[in-house]
């Protein structure tokens, strides 16, 4: 029994360990807007810095041992035509610590008109 316990505290340091909490705040360009963002591990929140509003959040999956991650969230944009649009994607994200350039490639299903755009961003993080 004692081992048992002593086994078990010594795995759940090693998960302690390497579970690390990361939060980067950065800015984006792209489609539909452009703006700041802020990620804390793998849940993504933006927020439009041009003339159409834009509020979005995002959960992303990383593909084990490669810059890539999947990702699926919702976004709201203020504009003429579309407003609530469901984002499901892939991007890729490239670190040199404390900096992360990244890509993202979306085909954002617009609930409002069920409508499907092609949507892209770049964007540069500072990790903290």
């Amino acid at each position: 029994m004692k081992k048992l316990a002593v086994a078990a505290i010594i795995t759940s340091g090693l998960w302690a360990e390497s579970i690390k909490a990361e939060t980067g705040v950065g800015a984006f360009v792209g489609n539909p807007y452009w703006g700041a963002e802020l990620k804390h591990n793998g849940l993504r929140m933006n927020v439009s810095l041009d003339e159409q509003f834009g509020l979005a959040m995002n959960k992303t999956f990383a593909v084990n041992n490669t810059p890539l991650y999947l990702f699926i969230g919702g976004q709201y944009v203020d504009r003429e035509r579309h407003y609530i649009a469901v984002t499901p994607g892939i991007g890729a994200e490239f670190r040199v610590k404390p900096m992360g350039f990244y890509l993202d490639l979306a085909p954002s299903v617009y609930l409002d008109e069920l409508e499907v755009e092609l949507e892209a961003r770049a964007g540069l993080r500072v990790y903290f």
